[in-house]
């Protein structure tokens, strides 16, 4: 890597009561600590935990790496949002899930059928079982079994409610305000990605070469609006502008090159040129340094369901650059010429232009197995994203949510460390 000598790794962590450095130090272990390729072979594969003055969080380190095979340090920093998620009730949960649920069935995903029966039942389940708590025992349907009156006398309900209304407070609550677009989660929504958006410009400020943005579970969406945003800012900043004295018939270069992949429906073509058109861009003085997106249990594989009410509705917000796709969604080309024709700029959802998509799931299986909340995304983003399926044999596959850089056998590490690509290599 040419310049500075220096990347940075941004980690966005998942839902649950997540605690500041809960996730880092485990990820740092498993793409960097533990992987004896990416070290020099003259300098010590070390770790140090130095000031966050990138965030301005004080909970939080920055974990520095030395010099790796390619003589380049890497700054690993996670970008902490729980604080912003507090007040969670089921207030909130209910909201979301009257959105979800309240479908008809064929309006389901085939993907997603059996996961909404499921949840479904076990709505219905709950609710009866707790309306039988308000209601005594004497004046029940007839069709309710008496063998049920001592387990909800008994404090059965209290036991339900004391194991479920957590769960669905602190974590199911973080899911349910930041995709649902309420009034009453509108400014924690704000928050989040304002800071996201703010923390991707410090560290472009800080100098670094190349960013790696990793996002886990409902941080991977954090990351897609982050990115998106950020983006546009640049956009709108003109900091993000390639310029050219050519007209719109001269597209030579990486970016003539890109489009023509396009055209040709080449994923692996395309993923190549992606990375020299960043390098192209770079030597043009354009700002944007976030040069890969790999996401790991993604939710928006149900992008579907939980960003537009279908995939139809989802397809056309795309094709208006709302959500951004990869590869970007075209018109006349990837760049947008103003009346004068001497700049060009790739257009605001062009993100995925220069940077590139990896997103990593665990197959499911009968929804134990595997990782439910994951999946494909090229279906829904674009083919430009590189889907890998990857496995593991910790709790022997079953409900490997959480696993993607825990150590154990199986792939999963090793396609994240290749994701990740701390020596960008073009082939990563």
């Amino acid at each position: 890597m040419e310049g500075t000598g220096k990347q940075a790794v941004l980690l966005i962590h998942g839902i649950g009561e997540q605690h500041p450095m809960d996730s880092l130090p485990g990820f740092v272990e498993a793409v960097w600590t533990s992987d004896a390729s990416v070290h020099h072979p003259h300098a010590k594969p070390g770790v140090w935990s130095k000031p966050d003055t990138i965030s301005g969080n004080f909970e939080l380190r920055r974990l520095t790496t030395s010099a790796n095979a390619d003589g380049v340090r890497t700054d690993f920093y996670e970008f902490y949002w729980q604080h912003l998620m507090q007040g969670n009730s089921l207030g909130h949960v209910s909201a979301w899930a009257r959105v979800l649920l309240l479908r008809w069935p064929w309006k389901v995903p085939r993907r997603l059928l059996l996961a909404w029966l499921l949840l479904v039942a076990c709505g219905v389940l709950v609710l009866a079982f707790l309306g039988l708590t308000v209601v005594p025992a004497a004046h029940w349907p007839a069709w309710v079994p008496p063998w049920l009156s001592p387990w909800v006398s008994g404090g059965a309900a209290a036991l339900v409610a004391g194991l479920a209304i957590p769960t669905l407070r602190n974590v199911v609550g973080d899911a349910a305000r930041y995709l649902h677009p309420a009034p009453a989660n509108i400014e924690r929504r704000q928050e989040i990605r304002a800071k996201g958006v703010a923390l991707i410009g410090k560290l472009h400020d800080a100098g670094y070469e190349r960013i790696v943005v990793v996002g886990h579970s409902l941080g991977s969406v954090i990351g897609y609006d982050v990115l998106t945003y950020a983006w546009a800012t640049y956009h709108a900043s003109g900091k993000g502008v390639g310029r050219s004295t050519g007209s719109a018939s001269e597209r030579v270069g990486a970016l003539g090159q890109l489009e023509e992949a396009i055209a040709a429906g080449d994923p692996e073509a395309y993923r190549g040129l992606q990375r020299a058109l960043h390098r192209e861009l770079r030597e043009a003085e354009h700002g944007w340094r976030v040069t890969d997106f790999v996401t790991l249990g993604s939710p928006l594989a149900h992008a579907d369901v939980l960003l537009a009410p279908d995939a139809a509705r989802l397809a056309k917000r795309q094709a208006i650059r709302e959500f951004p796709t990869c590869p970007p969604t075209t018109e006349d080309g990837l760049i947008s010429f103003p009346k004068d024709r001497v700049k060009r700029t790739l257009h605001h959802g062009a993100v995925f232009g220069p940077c590139r998509w990896t997103n990593l799931y665990f197959p499911v299986r009968l929804l134990l197995h595997g990782d439910v909340i994951g999946g494909p995304l090229a279906g829904l983003f674009g083919w430009g994203v590189r889907d890998l399926p990857v496995r593991t044999r910790r709790r022997l596959g079953f409900l490997s949510h959480t696993l993607y850089w825990k150590p154990g056998l199986g792939t999963h590490v090793e396609t994240l460390r290749a994701a990740v690509n701390l020596l960008d290599r073009d082939a990563g």
